[in-house]
């Protein structure tokens, strides 16, 4: 009942154009970049358990690849809060009206275990594959290093650059963050970054 219920969060109450998850169930149109990472991974576990069909998680997964194409992206990154209807930025704070480091994490980590769980041979399959490699080798984790120093950013913006000034450093989310910085096969860091993260 509890898995179902938190499955059904991700699923019914998602955006109805973009099928992102909603930041909370009264946001309206504001939709959350990792909060859909999470909620990718629902729908995996929704198929599995048999809350719903494959041919469903797959008709959602393809909606929100298509928004994810089209929203705005600073240098590949997804900012915190996207406009469900539009794909525009929608500012979380003051100055963080850009790209979001740890939140296109949680993304890209949902993102890499639907390019994993899709794996049959069949046209609406092999797109998502297709898609979601396409997406995750776009994200430029090495721009975030703010002129190749020896941590990640959380924030960029293209009004206010770096001046939230903020490293992601610590044994929590940080985690996350490098190792898919690393792993990148396109924009990746030095595994150096690991130690100084």
């Amino acid at each position: 009942m509890f898995q179902e219920a938190s499955f059904r969060y991700f699923y019914d109450i998602a955006h109805p154009a973009s099928g992102m998850a909603r930041e909370r169930n009264t946001s309206g149109n504001t939709v959350t970049s990792g909060g859909t990472g999470f909620g990718i991974m629902a729908l995996l576990v929704g198929i599995e358990r048999g809350f719903i069909t494959r041919q469903q998680g797959i008709e959602r997964m393809i909606k929100i690849l298509n928004f994810l194409e089209t929203a705005d992206r600073f240098h590949g990154v997804w900012p915190h809060w996207i406009n469900g209807n539009t794909g525009d930025v929608i500012p979380f704070s003051e100055k963080d009206n850009g790209g979001d480091l740890v939140e296109t994490a949680f993304l890209v980590q949902g993102l890499l275990a639907a390019r994993q769980y899709f794996d049959q041979p069949t046209v609406g399959e092999q797109d998502i594959v297709q898609t979601i490699t396409e997406l995750w080798e776009s994200v430029e984790w090495d721009w975030y290093r703010k002129n190749g120093g020896n941590y990640l950013y959380w924030h960029w913006s293209p009004n206010y650059g770096w001046d939230m000034n903020m490293q992601v450093k610590g044994p929590n989310e940080a985690a996350i963050i490098y190792l898919l910085a690393i792993a990148s096969p396109t924009h990746g860091v030095p595994a150096s970054l690991w130690h100084d993260g």
